[in-house]
């Protein structure tokens, strides 16, 4: 057994890639004295090492392989990063997943690959460890790409950001936001700090400045000083940044950091609107925002996501019936809107004409 010191040895040296050839040749065949579940580490050692010569025989050793080995390399605390990655990049057994998403060792990385493909109960053993996710979050945004996500999980993900992120920000922030908005309630152009109408005193080059925020196109500046922050900072600037890297981050390809911007309490109506206009924001995040009834409830912010291509077929379709009629005439003649909306809003016209 490889409880004894050479089992042990065989199994150290392979790991740690100072095994003579010869061990290694035998070991890639699975003729080494290991116990099955070492082999297992000592195969995904190799694999992962990625010996050309090797390769071929440890990946038909590795199909040798069956579901209890693997269980117990997986279960193994000592089994390392690489081995898991290996293992998990070849087997669909259910619980050898669990044991692989469970693991303490196992890299984020393969966290990561694994979130964007498991089923709904391998998704569940993933969001249960929070730690790990606080830790990674990266991990989350993964979950949303997979295909297979399932509505509870999606709920739970969303609940995981609220509680972990935006929820510190606001025990945090809120005192700042309230100076901030007081701030800039005291610098709008053509409005005294009391409500009257002030002189014009502002150059057209600080006018310009002042405008820069609503406009679409970022300045370089704030677009490398955004790209340049982790997903934790930038969640923060999401929900506590001004207008423009508030705009700037609800493109943010991490739903994390473009879901905090409209969980901001500064996101507003006319923010809802500019972002419903944008056609490179994600479509959980025109869902988002079409989900939020008191923004929904102006027409212009309503006939914009109705518009913008990217909105999900599901929100948009119910909505073309609450367009005016020249907006539905419009829509039916639109190139630039997904066929099925098009195709929509032409059949309600056309009734109309009978």
């Amino acid at each position: 057994m490889s409880s004894d010191g050479p089992g042990l040895d065989i199994l150290a040296s392979i790991e740690n890639g100072q095994a003579p050839r010869r061990i290694l040749e035998f070991a890639a065949r699975g003729f080494v004295p290991l116990s099955p579940s070492e082999l297992v580490r000592a195969v995904g050692s190799m694999l992962a090492q990625g010996d050309a010569e090797l390769l071929p025989l440890c990946e038909e050793t590795f199909r040798t392989f069956d579901v209890p080995s693997l269980l117990g390399a997986v279960r193994m605390p000592e089994s390392r990063p690489e081995q898991l990655e290996a293992i998990s990049l070849r087997t669909h057994e259910r619980k050898v997943l669990e044991g692989i998403l469970q693991h303490r060792s196992v890299a984020t990385s393969t966290l990561v690959r694994l979130a964007r493909h498991i089923e709904p109960d391998l998704q569940d053993v993933l969001v249960t460890n929070q730690a790990r996710l606080l830790e990674a979050p990266e991990i989350v945004e993964s979950l949303f790409e997979n295909p297979d996500l399932s509505t509870d999980i999606r709920r739970r993900a969303d609940e995981f950001l609220e509680e972990f992120f935006l929820k510190k920000e606001r025990e945090r922030g809120a005192p700042l936001l309230e100076a901030e908005e007081a701030g800039e309630a005291e610098e709008a152009p053509g409005q005294a700090p009391g409500g009257a109408a002030a002189a014009p005193a502002a150059s057209p080059a600080s006018s310009a400045a002042a405008a820069a925020p609503g406009e679409d196109e970022p300045s370089k500046d704030l677009v490398v000083r955004l790209t340049s922050l982790t997903v934790s900072q930038r969640v923060r600037v999401a929900f506590r940044g001004n207008r423009e890297e508030r705009l700037f981050l609800v493109r943010d390809p991490n739903r994390l950091v473009s879901t905090a911007v409209l969980k901001s309490p500064k996101t507003n109506e006319a923010d809802a609107e500019a972002i419903a206009n944008m056609k490179s924001v994600s479509e959980d995040v025109l869902r988002s925002v079409a989900l939020r009834r008191e923004w929904m409830k102006k027409y212009s912010l309503m006939a914009a996501i109705v518009r913008n291509p990217r909105s999900p077929i599901d929100v948009t379709l119910p909505l073309i019936l609450r367009l005016a009629q020249r907006d539905q005439t419009a829509l039916s003649t639109d190139r630039n809107v997904p066929e099925a909306v098009r195709v929509t809003a032409k059949r309600i016209v056309q009734r109309r004409q009978l």
